[in-house]
């Protein structure tokens, strides 16, 4: 990933010029869209290109918010204060909250949320919580995240990889805020980067990680079981055989978190995906539109949280196993035959 002084003026500059041009030329879009639909009898056009249009929308205001924000800071030199970091978190609400409910009254999804009333309490309070979530699309995502921003007033701090800052807003509010933006090369810079971030949360502070490392995809998963047996990881890779609807976690990440925050908390978050797999053509093929996204979440005391690395490893794809199986019981029938 190129550095930001080179990165920035390319992304940001693009995205304004596409963004820009996409709303001028949104009308023309969508009614083209429903001539096309129209035409072959299919929803696809209409869905992606309001789903197109609300993207680059959003990316224009929050870019326009961004240098607001930058200017209303003193160029910058007070982007850390608190009032510019509760502006900024404001901004984050708005914009995944804004993308969750278009993508739900657009692709007519309803959220089923059913947390377990231990985990419910602990998201409620100002403890500070690490979340770590099943990861099947970059949509169920966006939905997990604003589910802790605007139903639980939680500020989650995110584990990202790095090829994210392609976005340029993503790039500034992630940059602005406590956020990790992973170089998943360097195994010992993303531990150390998820170590800091975690043992810095306060009130009401969320880090957020997505322990499998990648959008869910049966191809990723076969990937993902043969490095385990390569690797000569017989027990896990037994184990991850068994689980059909999840990729085994990469424990690095996790064990990093839970080292450095040794008395925190932790839920686990499950939900059955919406089939917004990783490639175009699959979400062309197979459009989750009038599904139910199911989640469930669960609470661990730190009390009860094994200490040694081995066990915890052990104990992370023991989880990892229940929440295949409650997918396996919920999961709506296009979630088991993509698999």
């Amino acid at each position: 990933m190129p550095p930001k002084a080179i990165r920035r003026p390319v992304t940001v500059t693009t995205w304004l010029v596409l963004s820009t041009a996409c709303a001028l030329a949104s009308p023309l879009l969508l009614a083209l869209a429903r001539v096309i639909g129209a035409l072959t009898g299919r929803r696809q056009p209409w869905v992606i290109a309001r789903l197109i249009v609300a993207y680059f929308v959003h990316e224009l205001l929050a870019l326009i918010a961004l240098g607001v924000l930058w200017v209303m800071a003193g160029l910058g030199r007070r982007i850390d204060s608190p009032r510019s970091q509760r502006r900024h978190w404001r901004l984050v609400g708005w914009f995944f909250g804004s993308l969750a409910a278009i993508g739900r009254r657009t692709l007519e999804i309803d959220v089923q949320a059913d947390p377990e009333p231990e985990a419910l309490r602990a998201l409620q309070s100002d403890d500070p919580l690490i979340v770590f979530s099943r990861h099947a699309g970059p949509g169920d995502t966006i939905f997990i995240v604003d589910e802790l921003l605007s139903r639980f007033h939680r500020r989650p701090s995110v584990a990202f990889k790095q090829t994210i800052a392609l976005d340029p807003s993503v790039d500034l509010m992630a940059h602005r805020l406590p956020q990790a933006m992973l170089d998943t090369s360097d195994r010992e810079e993303c531990e150390a980067q998820i170590t800091e971030l975690t043992a810095e949360l306060g009130r009401r502070g969320t880090f957020l990680l997505f322990p499998e490392g990648g959008n869910f995809t049966p191809e990723r998963r076969r990937s993902a079981l043969q490095r385990l047996w390569r690797k000569g990881n017989r027990r896990a890779a037994e184990q991850a055989e068994r689980m059909t609807h999840v990729m085994p976690p990469q424990p690095g990440g996790a064990l990093a978190a839970l080292s450095a925050a040794r008395d925190i908390d932790v839920v686990f978050a499950a939900h059955t995906g919406l089939g917004l797999a990783a490639y175009p053509s699959q979400f062309w093929r197979d459009m989750p539109i009038g599904r139910t996204l199911h989640t469930r979440m669960w609470l661990v005391p730190a009390a009860d949280i094994p200490t040694s690395d081995e066990d915890r490893v052990k104990w992370l794809y023991d989880w990892w196993e229940r929440i295949d199986r409650w997918i396996a019981e919920v999961a709506d029938p296009h979630e088991r035959v993509a698999r």
